[in-house]
């Protein structure tokens, strides 16, 4: 039989519709008889066929493969989230294919821009962004999409997010009732990213006069961020008040660990540490402190779910609907 055979070749000789034989190699024989899987594995054995994924793609307006925008990979969180997407995806036969922003808005773009122009069957994404218009602009196309992690303020797609003001509220409010009356918060920028403006807000119904030290996304850590921490801790310590650190993500509080055990701060009783954290890292390397666990693997995991389910049934549209995946603090 010549190589050159086609899926429109297979289905002829199994008597069925090309839908079906794509169906077959896309793995979901729930949706044929055995008797007819059979036949078309057969056939496919005795023609050598090797499917051929962009015919298939023109033919069934099908891509199998689901975008996942990462905000930044070397965020715990990133890697977490798409580990937990990537896993119930393929349970549904779809593909996962990581892009990486790197915390850059134009990365970000170039991104978005691709992912437009190629046959992506959806798209989760963990934009930069609070702009819904900016990625409107940038994705034309229908894709069906999930937006995870932020909240976009508009219902023209289905979120999924921790709940992220209460959880950051809750450790305020204990901290507070612990006598700790000074908060040093340390984040990345916080203007535009709406996960971080919500943590803040949380915080901000306890501790009203909060001391913000927005940290440069530099790689490698930069000196100086050590410096404006060390500065304002100072200015506290001098007043003999208790303070706490919060930490809005995991990897700020990772990069200053160095930095705390060297100014002896993990043994002051009258200073601690929280964070919204993703891993048991944080756990294992601070086991006496108490932190904001949240699940970004759930988080992936749930948007997949989401983005499954409406690229299984293309008459669904997004209602804008927020899922909440909680974080504890304990």
């Amino acid at each position: 039989m010549s190589d050159q055979i086609t899926i429109h070749d297979v289905a002829k000789m199994a008597g069925v519709s090309i839908a079906t034989v794509s169906r077959f190699l896309n793995g979901q024989l729930n949706r044929m008889s055995k008797k007819t899987a059979d036949r078309i594995a057969k056939i496919i054995q005795e023609t050598n066929y090797v499917s051929n994924a962009s015919a298939r793609q023109l033919v069934t307006k099908n891509s199998g493969i689901v975008a996942v925008v990462a905000a930044d990979i070397d965020d715990y969180f990133s890697t977490e989230f798409f580990k937990g997407a990537s896993s119930v995806l393929e349970q549904h036969h779809l593909n996962a294919v990581l892009f990486d922003s790197n915390s850059r808005l134009n990365r970000e773009k170039q991104n978005l821009k691709f992912i437009n122009q190629q046959t992506f069957d959806g798209m989760i994404l963990q934009p930069l962004t609070d702009k819904s218009q900016f990625v409107k602009e940038l994705v034309r196309r229908p894709i069906k999409t999930v937006i995870l992690d932020r909240d976009l303020h508009d219902d023209s797609w289905d979120s999924v997010q921790t709940n992220n003001f209460q959880a950051a509220r809750e450790a305020s409010l204990y901290f507070y009732k612990n006598s700790f009356t000074k908060i040093i918060v340390i984040s990345e920028p916080v203007t535009g990213i709406s996960t971080r403006q919500k943590r803040l807000k949380g915080i901000q119904t306890v501790y009203p006069n909060v001391q913000l030290i927005e940290i440069d996304n530099d790689r490698p850590f930069l000196k100086k961020n050590y410096e404006k921490v060390s500065n304002l801790l100072k200015k506290n310590q001098v007043k003999g008040e208790k303070t706490l650190f919060f930490f809005l993500k995991e990897r700020l509080l990772l990069n200053f660990f160095s930095f705390f055990l060297q100014e002896g701060i993990l043994r002051n009783k009258d200073l601690s540490i929280t964070a919204f954290s993703d891993t048991q890292i944080v756990k294992g390397l601070l086991p006496d402190f108490k932190m904001i666990k949240q699940d970004p693997f759930l988080l992936g995991a749930t948007a997949a779910e989401i983005i499954a389910n409406q690229i299984s049934d293309k008459s669904a549209t997004s209602q804008g609907k927020k899922f909440i995946v909680p974080a504890h603090f304990g």
